[in-house]
């Protein structure tokens, strides 16, 4: 790989992590922040499930001809990837949930979201069972993976939302409406906070589960494996939820917002885009506890700094109820645009320019 600037962590994550912050405030400050809200956060949140699936089923070298091309051009060529799985799945998404093509409404827009936490659980607490189960062949694990990501996200909307507090709404249909079990901010906050949890378990190296699997080999196998990670992760996660928002009151978006979708925005840059330098090498559970405290404060820091960057590029933005707009552009922005700019970075392109082939970890 060419060098240009030839960085090492934890100097490549600080200065990768502020490139791709500026570049993804930069693209956000292009759009009215209805557009933004909607067909932006639409086509771009269609490609997260792929990029998943190549970042971290594939490890960006399938199919063969990915793995053998040099930077820049691997990174352009999983980008290619991503806009076509976009292309091909936000029709079938607006279609088949927001009733027809055109502008994205909530109920597009939070089966998407919710289509991107599945394919985490799926990849991260189930490390792809039962796909890996059928067959080693990584096309057949891969797309199996993404197929059932929207399968897991179909059958979670259908049976768990409920947009009954909408109606009134301009976009609000009834015969779209799933009428679920849960109201649909109150389902689509709780999801969002599992994957917060689930991403300090991978902080932790998915401990304590792996001490337990120890003890007890059997569930050191999937999907037992999986089944006491999901036990733990709900378990933590509902309680988060619940100190949120019925021991504290906060309105349920601000917390979604606040809470773990700022959280994942400060886990995202500790693992993606800082390889959990400066703590590469301290044993767990120090590790996650020392990375999640990192994790809090950058969480803080980053909800101010794209509160601001919204008043500074777009406009004053009211926040809170009805409308959400300020709370659900720093969503947007963090999330929807930030976090795919994060993996394209540092796994797509390998931090091309940043770091030279295989210097990435702290020397």
């Amino acid at each position: 790989m060419p060098n240009t600037i030839g960085l090492k962590q934890p100097f490549l994550g600080l200065v990768a992590a502020l490139v791709a912050v500026c570049l993804s405030l930069g693209f956000a400050a292009q759009f009215d922040p209805a557009i933004f809200g909607s067909w932006v956060a639409q086509l771009i949140m269609s490609a997260i499930p792929m990029q998943i699936v190549i970042g971290l089923v594939w490890q960006s070298a399938y199919p063969g001809v990915l793995g053998r091309l040099t930077q820049p051009v691997k990174g352009l060529a999983i980008l290619g990837m991503m806009t076509a799985a976009a292309a091909v799945m936000t029709p079938l998404i607006l279609v088949l949930v927001g009733g027809g093509i055109g502008t994205p409404t909530p109920f597009a827009i939070m089966f998407t979201i919710v289509s991107v936490c599945g394919a985490f659980w799926l990849v991260a607490v189930f490390q792809c069972w039962p796909m890996a189960a059928l067959s080693k062949h990584p096309a057949v694990i891969g797309l199996g993976v993404f197929v059932l990501a929207y399968v897991v996200t179909w059958v979670t909307f259908r049976l768990g939302f409920d947009f009954g507090a909408m109606v009134g709404a301009p976009f609000y249909a009834a015969a779209l409406d799933p009428h679920g079990a849960f109201p649909a901010w109150n389902a689509l906050s709780f999801i969002v906070t599992t994957v917060a949890v689930i991403m300090w378990f991978v902080m932790l190296d998915f401990w304590p589960s792996t001490t337990i699997a120890a003890a007890v080999p059997a569930l050191s196998r999937q999907p037992l494996f999986g089944l006491l990670n999901a036990a733990l992760i709900l378990v933590i996660a509902g309680g988060i939820w619940s100190l949120g928002v019925t021991v504290m009151h906060m309105d349920v978006v601000d917390y979604m917002v606040r809470v773990p979708v700022s959280g994942l925005f400060g886990e995202f840059i500790m693992l993606v885009m800082m390889q959990t330098a400066p703590f590469q090498a301290t044993r767990q559970p120090v590790k996650g506890l020392l990375l999640l405290g990192l994790v809090v404060v950058l969480a803080v820091i980053m909800y101010r700094a794209y509160a601001i960057a919204a008043a500074l590029l777009v406009g004053v933005m009211p926040s809170g109820a009805p409308s959400y707009g300020l709370d659900l552009w720093i969503a947007t922005a963090m999330l929807s645009v930030t976090f795919p700019v994060f993996v394209a970075l540092g796994d797509g392109f390998a931090f091309w320019p940043l770091s030279r082939s295989g210097t990435t970890v702290a020397e």
